[in-house]
């Protein structure tokens, strides 16, 4: 039975051998021949051949230099070389650097060379077969890299949000004390290495339970919010601003010295005194809300490396402005 999916292609300078093993192999494939190399080489670029029968004695071009040519411009062709006895010494010499399946001497026996042809396609399509899952694999796994790094960038972000979530305040959107510690160690240590101060300033809303109960939780959410814009507003994009707890509030001011920071308190205190809160407390003929704020700062106070003991430094200038009565600022 004729094989049409497979072509093959004889070159053969002497016309009765080229007619010959047409007519022996046009039985069993699609044959397509020439007396020279150099149409072979034309007509592989136009015809899917998968299989080359070339005579090894040809004018011009031999039958190696074509097979040569053909390894490099096609190297998945199979490729057969006919040879008499008298040149067998010679062709096994070439045989590695044309790449050959077979050779087949002449005469043939016309069984033998359609057996060989036969079993030269079905090798032929087992490497392609091959060379198809190869390749299959090949995308397969690209496709997976491609997946398992994009899930993985997916998981890197993720777990960043997790941890920039974990690290602010759900009410206020400003840092939370996890946060704050975080940020403070680091500046600390920068601080220490470069010998720059850092001032801190904790920051407390007065009177806020008063307020809380006045006009209810809702009420005294929406002022903190509001006390934390109005923070925010008046801090450099370099200073790190936290809630430190309920209506506690606290700044951290990198490279700044402590009458540096004093200044920014002060305005501070006075922006909050100018805000219109939700509600105002009906109690205080001015109304609104007003901060107390401590003052520390590394170098200055401090020059440890224990982060906690600067915020208690902080903590205990927080209470000497209450003690002064609230609205002021205290180091």
């Amino acid at each position: 039975m004729k094989d049409s999916s497979h072509a093959i292609l004889i070159i053969d300078d002497e016309i009765e051998n080229l007619k010959a093993i047409e007519r022996t192999l046009a039985e069993i494939v699609t044959v397509h021949t020439t007396t020279s190399g150099e149409e072979g080489l034309e007509i592989v670029k136009k015809e899917a051949i998968q299989l080359v029968i070339c005579d090894q004695r040809m004018p011009e071009m031999t039958g190696i230099d074509f097979l040569k040519e053909l390894r490099r411009t096609h190297p998945d062709i199979i490729r057969i070389v006919l040879t008499g006895y008298t040149d067998v010494e010679d062709l096994i010499e070439a045989i590695n650097e044309v790449g050959l399946y077979r050779y087949i001497t002449k005469p043939w026996d016309n069984r033998e060379l359609q057996l060989t042809v036969k079993r030269a396609l079905e090798h032929f399509d087992l490497l392609a077969h091959n060379l198809r899952l190869t390749e299959e694999l090949k995308r397969m796994n690209e496709e997976l890299e491609k997946t398992v790094s994009k899930r993985t960038l997916e998981l890197k972000e993720a777990n960043k949000k997790l941890e920039n979530l974990a690290l602010i305040d759900e009410l206020t959107q400003i840092g939370n004390s996890r946060f704050f510690w975080k940020q403070l160690k680091s500046e600390m240590e920068r601080a220490a290495r470069y010998k720059h101060p850092v001032s801190l300033l904790l920051i407390d809303v007065d009177h806020f339970k008063n307020y809380n109960d006045e006009f209810g939780h809702a009420a005294g959410d929406r002022a903190l919010i509001l006390v934390a814009n109005t923070l925010k507003k008046n801090m450099r994009n370099t200073d790190f601003l936290s809630r430190y707890g309920g209506e506690e509030f606290v700044a951290i001011l990198p490279e700044t010295k402590k009458r540096e920071a004093l200044d920014m308190a002060e305005r501070i205190r006075k922006a909050m005194t100018q805000k219109n809160f939700p509600y105002k407390i009906r109690k205080k003929k001015s109304g609104g809300l007003t901060i107390s704020v401590g003052i520390s700062c590394y170098l200055e106070d401090y020059k440890g490396k224990d982060a906690k003991k600067l915020a208690i430094k902080a903590d205990q200038a927080l209470y000497r402005a209450k003690q002064k009565g609230r609205n002021t600022v205290s180091e």
